[in-house]
């Protein structure tokens, strides 16, 4: 045990001195920034024109390290060495060292995480005594959030987007067809995920009959837009309603063309009468002329 803790107080005095070091002789390294993709490996990239000395590899070191600072790699005399790698960066980190002496230095992180968010990774190089720090590289660790799904709630007419698996945290934009409602109409929840680290988020806002609307999450990394839409529909009461009125207003409207048809035009009674007793069939005239009766003249 107590070796243990005398190696990792060795490690620590040695990464402080490289670190002290680097800061007093180096040059202005190259800034570089790269987006690392969670649950996917980035490469922190970092290259010189040339590596290869008389002396290579035996007289060369190279060091990832974070600002803090804390070990992500080590190469030492033609080797890669693990002692003093941080345990945050444990079975992450690769190099190609057959493309050290050409100028490559640099490493592989996979997979990325949340905690890798905003590292700062400085390379420093030691090549016969003399310390250079050769690159300063920045991940911007993000994930693309999955589309929204909208859940209507007819009830008291709320409309929720929800959606998850996004880093890092969402920009949500609610639109009707006319307008972007503001910030304080909508009313949002946002849960980390324990094991990921990515968001879940909730947004709600309160809707009408007949309005479209669109809600929009947006990942500022990524620049990147999972958008979903719908029209809010009549209640399901006001459809039942209207099945029931529909019908009965245009039976109403066909009795009362019947009616005044029937009125209007007696020739278009019969084929109605069965079924419209408004209109009675009219009793038939006696046309028929009585026949005259000779009055008998008994004189003639």
């Amino acid at each position: 045990m107590v070796c243990i803790h005398l190696k990792m107080a060795v490690g620590i005095i040695l990464v402080v001195l490289l670190y002290v070091i680097s800061v007093v002789s180096s040059t202005h390294p190259k800034k570089k920034t790269v987006v690392g993709i969670i649950g996917q490996p980035v490469l922190l990239p970092c290259g010189r024109s040339k590596l290869a000395t008389p002396n290579y590899p035996t007289k060369t070191r190279i060091y990832w390290q974070d600002l803090i600072p804390r070990v992500l790699h080590v190469f030492k005399d033609g080797n890669e060495e693990y002692d003093h790698q941080h345990p945050l960066y444990n079975n992450r980190t690769t190099i190609n060292t057959d493309q050290l002496a050409s100028g490559n230095l640099s490493l592989l992180l996979n997979p990325v995480n949340v905690r890798d968010n905003r590292l700062t990774c400085d390379v420093i190089l030691i090549i016969n005594g003399a310390t250079s720090k050769e690159c300063q590289i920045t991940v911007n660790v993000t994930a693309s959030y999955q589309k929204p799904k909208l859940t209507l709630n007819v009830t008291d007419m709320t409309l929720v987007c929800s959606t998850h698996g996004g880093f890092p945290e969402y920009q949500v934009t609610w639109r009707t067809h006319n307008r972007t409602l503001e910030p304080q109409e909508a009313v949002n929840k946002t849960t980390q995920d324990p094991g990921t680290g990515t968001y879940n988020i909730s947004s709600r806002v309160n809707v009408t009959e007949g309005q479209h609307i669109t809600c929009s999450i947006y990942n500022p990394i990524l620049n990147e837009t999972q958008s979903d839409f719908i029209v809010i529909q009549a209640s399901k009461e006001g459809s039942h309603l209207l099945k029931f009125i529909l019908p009965a207003v245009c039976l109403l409207v066909t009795l009362l063309i019947a009616v005044f048809l029937c009125l209007k035009y007696p020739n278009f009674r019969k084929p109605w009468r069965k079924m419209i007793h408004c209109c009675p069939e009219p009793e038939p005239e006696n046309t028929a002329e009585e026949p005259e009766i000779a009055e008998l003249n008994p004189q003639q």
